[in-house]
């Protein structure tokens, strides 16, 4: 009888481990799918960003050389670091490290700054 009852309880055990293992990656797409309908929504509700004038590519940008940080601000590509979009900026690089709670957090402030609650 105690090894039936501790056969049950390591299958119960087992089970319950593997539910779990199935249910973190669900979480981890929750954030995911809400940085897509966020990102959709504000594309919508905000101004469209200015392009940059387009400028002939040099043979040394084709061969060699690569963007850096300070070339793709000079024609104005830069990340946003603040409002809605510095939020939603926040909330992928949060999602890309793992970070489901700071995620979320990250994606309610977008929302908040957003206008979309």
């Amino acid at each position: 009888m105690a090894h039936d009852s501790a056969s049950r309880f390591a299958g119960a055990l087992i089970a319950a481990l593997v539910l779990i293992a199935f249910a973190a990656p669900a979480r981890a797409q929750a954030c995911l799918e809400q940085i897509v309908s966020v990102q959709a929504a504000l594309k919508e509700r905000l101004p469209h960003p200015k392009k940059p004038p387009e400028q002939e590519q040099s043979i040394a940008a084709q061969t060699d050389q690569q963007a850096t940080p300070s070339s793709l601000a000079a024609a104005g590509l830069t990340q946003p670091d603040s409002g809605a979009l510095g939020a939603l900026n926040q909330a992928i690089n949060l999602q890309a490290a793992g970070d489901e709670a700071g995620c979320l957090k990250a994606l309610a402030e977008a929302k908040r700054l957003g206008g979309l609650n």
